[in-house]
């Protein structure tokens, strides 16, 4: 049935070809036309599932407050201190052509050269007045005398300023050389920090953006004088995807190695081009679909088309194999081209299927990407049918080969070094030395059980007895608690030596912290709307008529700005007194490194107005004025913490200038956010800070103040997750580091096991035989508890490019439907060669010598088309790499080795039925 199918088929096509050939080159035509479309942004906003609480409380934070997309510029002096005229106006330079830069947040700057950043001090009437640390000229460098008092005005703003100071001033210990500690005496400023904010529409114009960046910055990091480190979400996810532009000439390599591979295969010209010109438009054909749907796609998309080459070219292979016999035998070439689309059509399309449901199964995840590898994966698979399978033979029949030599040799004409590979590789499989692959297996098994520490997962379960669903939420526990299911990003996203990751590593020593958190405040209370004039209406009325008003004003529903008192949780001393206690307390956990409010605010204006003179404040001043602080500083004090705090308000927001509040609460005063920033990037431990956090919150929601408080979002709101959540949702970086920790937990296993059924069905439907679609999943499971192992592996090392993130986590499917490919086309040649000899150890050898021997040309190639990933500096490249690479080396060694001692020993009848 299968073989009229296929010479159907091979008529059609020869028949055709014509036809065929004009709508390849039409297509390709169209879909060169869309490729300028491509929407590659590295956008997390995207990639992550938006139902996710963390997800959608970044929403609402950038939404409401901004400071989504922050961008980091560390200024370091190396001789001195920071206070000097030059290295002042430098700063002011650099900050100035940043924020000329198009979509720049201008009001969400902060740096001693920025409007929001000021002097804070009080006027002679008790009014606060705030002024800008720097003028807007820049430190005299005329009149040293003028540059003296600016300098000190700038100091004294930043040691009176205990909220700012730590956050954009870095002191080193004179003793030590390190970052000062608290309160430590004989420091000087070393650096200070730009902080810039970008609008989205950055995204949609990385590259450009990145490079102007890169050319604004690279004067100064010229200079000997200063130190210049980069870092932050907008330039990393920019910066790789002009490291993998900059990096186009490995691509042009991996094509290079392909032909020289495909060449020494054929020993033919066009066995070399004809294969990469087919692969070729299978991948220029689905860059145009992405640039026609204009998908948002990321950087690790490029692991695409890379597969679709590794993948084609095996299948090129094949068919060029098969030609190439077929002359040998004396067959015309016009037969020869039917009998290579005979032969090939069914396993390619059998094994094509397997590697589109290891895409498939990915389409199931709420992740944008993922769906992005599903769709465009399939695609890209099904079209090497048409481009492989059944191009090549046109090519071959429309330019074919002078006419070649007969050969009579023995064994199939084949070369001596593949009846060599035959025989060896086949004696493992057959012969006495089976026993070396089994060891080869326990190899692979044994130490991925020791890293994974599976052996410690499968106690605690038995032990505890968790639900499902416990364990795949994974923060009770864990399957395999060696394998580490966070993310690094910066080391996710570059190699450890690579400039970049340089950068964020100096900043993270200098720097509080160099991972963004912030946790979103709302009030309980609804505000009420201010009264309308039918309310003023109804009220005059009512004094007329000496009638009921204060019933009237105890029933109404609606705000006086004149009788009541300020509306919003942040009028509230109490509130604020708590925010205070929070911030103080979370301040202590060792991975939390700053935190800031509008709290700060609040007390910086008590520190200055409880002064009788801004010489005399005093840090204990600095607080929130509460009834307790008010009290203890003076017994008989009776005003009332509600009215100074509404009173504080005022007074800033009278001397501050529009934005510079804006950050830290709305104008309504019911809504805010508290910032923070985690000093290590560490996935166990930002893990650990964030669960530290939603756990403070968790127990001290009820206490006073904090009861008035809606923190982060909860399952029942209408923007957060269906789910029932008890804890909170933080945003900020450290919320899409917790996010994408989700979406792995959800999908570390249960994906690959989907995958794994619907290849255990449809290779049932294709062999109808139970005992081939459980062999391969004996080999597929050897395959993916040894990615397991890799990832355990790298845990420990602490290499986090390695883990097992969710960027790798893609892999394991992928992987999977491709492994199942060579298997495929093993058992088919085993099948074809028992059925005409009968002999099980011929009919191995030949089948490794031919399809096993191709089968180890298409990894070379893969693995030589994944020099792109790994010679650039991207980290997430080189883990995609790593693991695919990984995973097809076990699955060739296996299909070669392994399968075929299982099928002897199993004896499925859908090979030994047929004798």
């Amino acid at each position: 049935m299968k073989s009229s199918i296929a010479e159907s088929y091979a008529n059609f096509v020869m028949k055709f070809k014509w036809a065929i050939l004009v709508f390849v080159l039409v297509a390709t035509g169209l879909a060169i036309s869309q490729l300028s479309k491509i929407d590659i942004r590295n956008d997390p906003d995207t990639l992550l599932p938006q139902t996710n609480k963390y997800v959608s409380t970044n929403n609402f934070i950038e939404d409401k407050f901004g400071m989504g997309n922050i961008f980091v510029v560390g200024v370091e002096v190396k001789e001195g201190s920071i206070y000097q005229d030059w290295f002042v106006n430098t700063v002011q330079e650099i900050h100035n052509k940043l924020e000329g830069m198009d979509h720049a947040n201008k009001t969400n700057f902060i740096s001693i050269a920025a409007q929001k950043v000021k002097n804070m001090g009080v006027t002679e009437d008790g009014s606060l007045l705030f002024k800008r640390l720097i003028p807007i000229t820049g430190i005299d460098t005329e009149n040293k005398y003028t540059a003296r008092e600016q300098l000190k005005f700038m100091k004294e703003g930043l040691d009176t300023n205990p909220v700012l100071k730590p956050f954009i001033v870095y002191e080193e210990s004179l003793k030590t050389d390190k970052v000062c500690g608290a309160d430590e005496v004989g420091c000087i400023a070393k650096g200070t920090f730009i902080l810039a904010d970008y609008g989205n529409e950055i995204k949609e114009s990385y590259v450009s953006w990145v490079r102007n960046v890169i050319e604004i910055l690279e004067p100064y990091q010229k200079d000997d004088r200063i130190r210049i480190s980069i870092a932050g979400e907008p330039y990393f996810l920019a910066f790789m995807m002009v490291n993998l532009l900059d990096h186009w000439y490995l691509f042009a390599i991996s094509i290079l190695i392909a032909i020289g591979i495909l060449f020494f295969e054929t020993r033919s010209i066009k066995g070399a081009i004809f294969p990469i010109v087919g692969v070729g438009i299978s991948i220029v054909w689905t860059l145009g679909l992405m640039g026609f749907s204009e998908f948002k796609l990321t950087t690790m998309m490029v692991l695409t088309p890379m597969l679709i080459l590794a993948v084609g070219i095996g299948h090129a292979i094949q068919v060029t194999r098969s030609y190439s016999l077929s002359k040998k035998r004396g067959e015309d070439f016009k037969i020869a081209t039917s009998s290579a689309l005979v032969l090939t059509i069914v396993p390619a399309t059998l094994s094509i299927i397997t590697d589109a449901v290891g895409f498939a199964t990915l389409s199931t995840v709420d992740i944008s990407f993922y769906k992005a590898y599903a769709y465009f994966g399939m695609f890209g698979m099904f079209s090497l049918l048409i481009t492989t399978t059944t191009l090549i033979p046109i090519l071959l029949s429309i330019f074919p080969d002078k006419k070649e030599e007969i050969s009579h040799k023995p064994n199939h004409n084949l070369a001596k070094w593949e009846l060599n590979f035959g025989e060896k590789v086949g004696a493992l499989a057959v012969g006495n030395m089976r026993i070396i692959p089994l060891f080869f297996v326990l190899l692979i098994l044994i130490p991925s059980i020791y890293f994974t520490e599976i052996h410690k997962g499968i106690s605690n379960i038995f032990v505890e007895k968790p639900s499902l669903e416990e364990i795949v939420s994974g923060n009770k526990f864990d399957l395999m608690p060696g394998v580490e299911k966070g993310i690094n990003y910066a080391e996710a996203a570059f190699k450890p030596h690579s400039n970049a990751i340089q950068d964020i590593y100096r900043l993270s020593e200098i720097m509080p912290g160099v991972i963004s958190f912030n946790i979103p405040i709302r009030g309980k209370e609804p505000l009420k709307p201010v009264c309308d004039d039918a309310y003023y209406d109804k009220l005059y009325m009512l004094e007329e008529a000496e009638a009921d008003v204060e019933g009237y004003i105890a029933t109404k529903t609606c705000y006086d700005p004149d009788e009541d008192e300020p509306q919003g949780i942040f009028n509230k001393a109490d509130v604020l007194t708590a925010l205070e206690k929070m911030e103080d307390d979370i301040r202590q956990h060792p991975y939390i490194g700053f935190t800031a409010s509008y709290a700060q605010y609040i007390k910086i204006a008590n520190m200055l107005l409880m002064a009788e003179s801004k010489e005399a404040t005093t840090l204990n001043d600095f607080r929130v004025p509460s009834s307790e602080y008010l009290l203890a500083k003076d017994p008989d004090d009776d005003r009332d913490p509600d009215a100074l705090v509404s009173s504080y308000n005022g007074l800033l927001d009278m001397a501050s200038s529009p934005g510079d509040l804006t950050s830290m609460v709305a104008q309504n005063y019911n809504n805010g956010v508290v910032m923070g920033f985690i000093n290590t990037m560490d996935p166990k431990k930002t893990h650990e800070a964030l669960r530290y956090l939603q756990e403070y919150i968790e127990e001290h929601r009820n206490n006073e103040g904090l009861n008035k408080i809606a923190f982060g979002y909860r399952g029942a709101d209408e923007v957060a997750d269906s789910k029932t959540e008890i804890l909170e949702g933080i945003g900020g970086f450290l919320g899409a580091t917790e996010a994408t920790r989700d979406v792995t937990f959800e999908n570390w296993i249960m994906n690959p096991l989907g995958t794994a059924l619907a290849i255990f069905v449809i290779v049932t439907l294709i062999f109808r035989s139970f005992l081939i679609s459980g062999t391969l999943m004996v080999i597929l499971g050897v395959t993916l508890f040894a990615q397991y192992g890799l990832a355990g592996y790298f845990s420990a090392i602490g290499n986090w490019a390695g883990n097992l993130h969710f960027g790798n986590l893609v892999t394991l499917s992928i992987a999977m439907g491709l492994g199942v490919d060579y298997s495929i086309y093993m058992i088919a040649k085993l099948r074809e060669e028992y059925a005409n000899t009968g002999d099980w150890f011929e009919s191995v050898k030949v089948s490794i010598a031919t399809t096993g021997f191709s089968i180890l040309v298409s990894v070379i190639v893969l693995i030589g088309a994944f020099i792109p990933l790994m010679g650039t500096e991207l980290g997430n490249t080189w883990g995609l790499s790593i693991y695919i690479t990984e995973a097809i080396v076990i699955d060739v060694f296996t299909a070669l080795t392994i399968l075929p001692i299982l099928l002897f020993i199993l004896k499925p009848k859908y090979i030994f039925g047929q004798k």
